[in-house]
């Protein structure tokens, strides 16, 4: 588990090949998530969130299926070290 902190100011960034940062994080991944990644919340994921661990020294962003709500939170939570996808520059 890792936790993490929604980026803010990621709204209007797109991701290079792919229809939606979903999509991208489906492909990506190899898998299907039918449910939000927050640890603490059960509703149905709608978005490939941007975040990034916790800590000093990270700096990567990543991607994970969230919902609507668990997107717009400013204080971290936990999810699956399973669900995070990189973001690279050429993404």
């Amino acid at each position: 588990m890792s936790s993490v902190h929604n980026i803010k100011g990621t709204k209007d960034r797109k991701p290079y090949g792919y229809d939606s940062w979903l999509d991208f994080w489906k492909a990506k991944s190899g898998q299907t998530a039918s449910l939000c990644q927050n640890t603490k919340c059960t509703k149905k994921c709608e978005v490939g969130a941007h975040v990034q661990k916790d800590g000093a020294n990270e700096k990567h962003w990543y991607i994970t299926p969230l919902c609507k709500g668990c997107n717009s939170l400013t204080t971290p939570f936990t999810v699956p070290d399973s669900s995070l996808v990189r973001v690279t520059d050429n993404d």
